[in-house]
């Protein structure tokens, strides 16, 4: 892995995001960097608490010296944890969604929401914005607990190999144990006799473990436990993710539309999962 990529913007869950970034970068051997986008603003007035007011604007310096001063914190903050880690911090003016897609890195990190975010629930119009753009695996981090399982979705699609591989490696580096889970929900499930009902558990079953199989041969050390669920995938991995470190979602999988590069399975579980998401793309 060559880079870790934070984006930041002052905000809490966005400093969530580079702790997690750095710890991630340090288990890989990579460098982190941490960016700032600051838009061009039209000049406001800013009066100062004094007898007569006078009026200051915000420019652009000013907007650029203030990120560089809250990344200069930043910075202090992640050198004290990880003295070992390549770090270097940056300032770049225009839209985050553009200046973050621009930036050279094999994993981007994002918090969930950002300083205008509702809740931390709530994916941030940057996060969504980039979680949709392919090349490299995205993950957008939540407050929630980082010491459970790593759950995947595994539907046998091509994403879904990818997730996989994803999972399995932060699962061996950050000494986790895995949850694979392939649901089917097709309708009509519910209506077929018990014995077709049987036969198509032992299917998928046997399509689950064929998926696995190479990724649990050069990963020996990493505990997985199966799951095949009757039941529609989205809902399936959220009650997973409960107290789970991580989830990995292909970008998109079996759908009919694939053209669309977020699938719905994604989608719902990046705006619901109170765990980090990791949504990978093919490269």
């Amino acid at each position: 892995m060559s880079a870790v990529v934070v984006g930041f913007d002052g905000s809490d869950l966005s400093r969530q995001a580079a702790l997690w970034g750095a710890e991630e970068a340090s288990r890989c051997g990579a460098a982190l960097r941490v960016v700032q986008a600051v838009r061009s603003p039209l000049p406001e007035p800013v009066f100062m608490p004094m007898s007569a007011p006078v009026p200051e604007f915000v420019t652009e310096e000013t907007m650029r010296r203030s990120a560089e001063d809250h990344l200069a914190e930043l910075a202090q903050e992640l050198r004290q944890g990880w003295p070992e880690l390549q770090l270097d911090t940056a300032v770049r003016l225009g839209r985050p969604v553009d200046v973050l897609a621009e930036e050279d890195g094999s994993l981007l990190v994002l918090g969930s929401s950002g300083r205008t975010g509702i809740a931390e629930m709530f994916l941030g119009s940057t996060a969504a914005g980039l979680v949709s753009i392919g090349g490299r695996p995205v993950v957008v981090t939540r407050s929630g607990p980082l010491d459970g399982r790593v759950v995947v979705g595994v539907d046998g699609s091509e994403t879904s190999a990818d997730a996989i591989e994803f999972a399995f490696a932060f699962a061996s580096r950050h000494g986790r144990e895995l949850l694979a889970i392939h649901a089917w929900s097709d309708i009509g499930w519910a209506e077929l006799p018990e014995q077709d009902f049987d036969h198509i558990r032992v299917d998928l079953a046997k399509l689950l473990e064929d998926q696995l199989a190479e990724h649990r041969a050069r990963n020996p050390e990493v505990h997985v436990a199966q799951e095949v669920a009757f039941d529609a995938p989205a809902r399936a991995l959220l009650q997973a993710a409960d107290g789970a470190a991580l989830i990995a979602v292909g970008s998109h999988g079996r759908g009919a539309v694939k053209r669309a590069i977020l699938g719905s399975v994604s989608h719902a579980v990046l705006h619901h999962a109170p765990c980090p998401v990791a949504v990978v793309h093919r490269r």
